[in-house]
């Protein structure tokens, strides 16, 4: 049995990344749940639902991304920008090479130089409208941590990079270039700080979590084909005061374990206190999409 489980190890890649991706449905979160004709049994765990059509007219999608703390201008991109806690624009777009949780490590000459800080009258204007345009723009979206862990051939088992003085890239960012640390395009969003929390505490339930399901996979026999991302989709329905109503896997990632995970993780991390009034529907429910990212 050790054997056929040192076997199915080699089958994988040596460095597996778990991406966690928010989508927050603004405008037609309510219409998927009306309009899904799949009723699953009360008594089942996990809902399933199938996601209607779309006629393709939904504005770009855009992500939530974690940054350094202080920017490195105040000026508000144009176009192709993310959505995080300040404005900042720059010359290239860059993430870290190294996966964990997020850290900036400048050294000396390393720092990649801003756009002129010439601020313009109509710069001016976009800084202060960029708050009211960040939900109208796209649906925005929320990367979430992307821990690194290292698949240890003898044991089957995962661990996790030690955070060093290296920069780290939390953030799901497939086609951005590798740099020495993460600079990004964004554009300040009213509700990030209310994201980030549920993003840490999500955190701190799924790592240990996805482990034990990983686990399970490998002494079971099993494996998981990493020729492709695996992603499982969810929509989170919480009440005025951020309890958590039902979670929903609207699409799966043809692993039930990490379909599992998904939703477990969820329920464990409930509540998710205070949220804003700007997120809370007229039916007094608050309706987030969430995609949980497996990467090849």
């Amino acid at each position: 049995e050790v054997s056929m489980v040192k076997k199915l190890l080699k089958s994988l890649p040596v460095l597996i990344f778990i991406s966690f991706v928010f989508h927050i449905l603004m405008f037609n979160s309510a219409s998927l749940l009306s309009r899904s004709s799949f009723k699953p049994p009360i008594a089942k765990p996990v809902e399933i639902v199938i996601l209607p059509k779309t006629d393709g007219s939904e504005k770009k999608v855009r992500q939530i991304v974690e940054q350094s703390d202080k920017a490195i201008n105040d000026l508000v991109p144009e176009k192709d920008y993310h959505l995080s806690k300040n404005n900042q624009k720059v010359v290239k777009e860059t993430k870290a090479k190294k996966v964990g949780a997020f850290t900036n490590e400048v050294q000396p000459g390393q720092q990649q130089q801003a756009p002129s800080q010439k601020v313009t009258k109509k710069t001016t204007q976009n800084s202060k409208k960029s708050k009211a345009k960040s939900l109208v723009n796209g649906i925005p979206s929320l990367a979430d941590l992307s821990p690194q862990f290292q698949a240890d051939r003898k044991y089957g088992q995962f661990q996790k990079n030690i955070p060093g003085k290296e920069s780290q890239n939390s953030n799901h960012l497939k086609d951005v270039e590798t740099g020495l640390q993460t600079l990004l395009n964004t554009r300040e969003f009213k509700y990030y700080s209310y994201y980030q929390r549920i993003r840490s505490k999500i955190r701190q339930i799924w790592e240990p979590l996805i482990r034990q399901k990983v686990k399970k996979v490998f002494e079971q026999g099993r494996t998981i084909a990493s020729a492709r991302d695996r992603v499982t989709k969810v929509v989170i329905i919480l009440n005025k005061g951020g309890h958590l109503i039902r979670v929903q896997v609207v699409g799966e990632s043809g692993v039930h374990d990490l379909d599992e995970a998904a939703v477990e993780a969820f329920r464990a991390a409930e509540p998710f206190p205070n949220p804003p009034k700007g997120i809370v529907e007229q039916d007094g429910t608050i309706k987030i999409r969430w995609d949980f990212i497996l990467e090849a």
